[in-house]
């Protein structure tokens, strides 16, 4: 963000934007017929706490005119601060103008900013918003446009801080938008991506942490819920049921029930069970997020992860710095001395970087043998492929077992 963005800064740079405001907005009589020199400008000696935003010294209200460019100014540039920001400097606007008694005029500007925005913004497509709803009477209503990398940063702050109002569904449609737009304007979204990629369904689970994930749901739910009785009386079905039933497949048949489309829908259900059972809000270590769970490992954090360790072919992901506690007399004693020639550094150590070369060729005998000697120097896979997806499905038993999973 600029560090000053108000009428002052303009006409100091040659008065460009208030030049296009003009065309844009009805000037009042007192900002026209106001003195350049004490409404443009700052006069000297003039106390910091004139401004509506003294940490940057902008927005001056130290005249009735100058407070009125600054309500314009503010409103045209306001996408660009932070929410926090936001509120504390139209605060003190409003407070300005109503000492001033100009507060028609500058709500004048506010009706006149939105009217010139929705002109624009109606022709812009569904995509270039974050948020896009359609009632049951047709009325569509779309917010937080995203046309720069500010407009972008804003509605990904806003999705984060209001994720538990905001149902999972809605919430992967906005976030996928919002990663899109953000890759295309470069925008500032680093301390968002994560949180972004989870709501998107960009990353990837322990299928055993799923299973965890549903059954704790499913006792959550009271045991009578969804339960109906046969003409003998016997219960059959249920909620629970429905929810232990997935979390079996999910165990047993995870290559098939853990494909992304399902994981999306799995997430969208769990969430609306949470809802339903107010558990929304009130997360915790033992009752987790669904899609912190489902999509724990993000696509992002995997690859810049991915940098700094190495697959074996056993299945495990070790971090490489990790060789490091290797000796090399270990190392020789299991893969010989030719082996060690190659990754030794040239102060006798292990050189992490050429043992990761070396390890992600090894055989998976070898690999294993490498396993245990890395846990005996209390080394430990930073993750392990699942263990429990099986092997020999056909594509006819794969498409079977998935619908009944859509189905459940």
């Amino acid at each position: 963000m600029p560090s000053q963005m108000d009428h002052v800064a303009d006409v100091k740079n040659g008065g460009v934007e208030l030049h296009r405001l003009y065309k844009l907005y009805d000037f009042p009589d007192f900002v026209k017929s106001a003195q350049p020199d004490k409404s443009l400008e700052v006069p000297r000696g003039t106390q910091v706490t004139a401004c509506a935003d003294p940490v940057r010294k902008q927005f001056w209200c130290h005249t009735k005119a100058a407070c009125w460019l600054s309500h314009l100014f503010y409103h045209e540039k306001k996408a660009e601060f932070h929410p926090n920001d936001r509120a504390q400097i139209e605060k003190r606007l409003n407070a300005y103008a109503a000492s001033w008694d100009i507060k028609a005029a500058c709500d004048a500007i506010v009706a006149r900013w939105s009217e010139l925005h929705k002109a624009a913004d109606d022709n812009l497509p569904d995509s270039a918003f974050a948020y896009v709803w359609t009632g049951n009477d047709g009325t569509k209503v779309r917010q937080y446009p995203l046309r720069s990398a500010m407009e972008v940063k804003a509605a990904a702050e806003w999705l984060h801080r209001h994720r538990d109002v905001i149902p999972f569904k809605t919430r992967h449609v906005m976030a996928g938008k919002i990663l899109e737009k953000a890759a295309s304007f470069g925008a500032g979204i680093k301390d968002h991506v994560e949180f972004l990629e989870k709501q998107a369904g960009r990353g990837v689970c322990e299928p055993s942490e799923v299973v965890s994930l549903i059954e704790k749901r499913a006792y959550l739910v009271p045991e009578g819920a969804g339960v109906t009785f046969d003409d003998d009386g016997k219960p059959s079905g249920g909620l629970r049921a429905h929810f232990l039933k997935m979390a079996k497949t999910v165990k047993d048949l995870p290559r098939v029930a853990l494909q992304a489309d399902m994981l999306v829908k799995l997430a969208d259900t769990l969430d609306t069970l949470d809802r339903q059972l107010g558990v929304v809000g009130k997360y915790s270590d033992i009752i987790q997020r669904p899609e912190d769970v489902i999509f724990k490992a993000t696509f992002n954090k995997v690859a810049s992860e991915l940098a700094s360790h190495v697959a074996t072919t056993s299945g495990n992901l070790y971090e490489k710095e990790a060789f490091k506690k290797l000796s090399v007399e270990d190392v020789e004693a299991l893969f010989g001395s030719d082996f060690v020639s190659q990754v030794r550094t040239p102060l006798g150590g292990i050189d992490p970087e050429k043992m990761a070369e070396e390890v992600a060729t090894l055989p998976r005998p070898d690999a294993q043998l490498l396993d245990n000697l890395l846990s005996e120097n209390g080394i430990i896979p930073a993750m392990r492929k699942a263990a429990s997806a099986k092997q020999g499905l056909t594509s006819a038993q794969m498409e079977q077992i998935a619908a009944q999973y859509m189905n459940m």
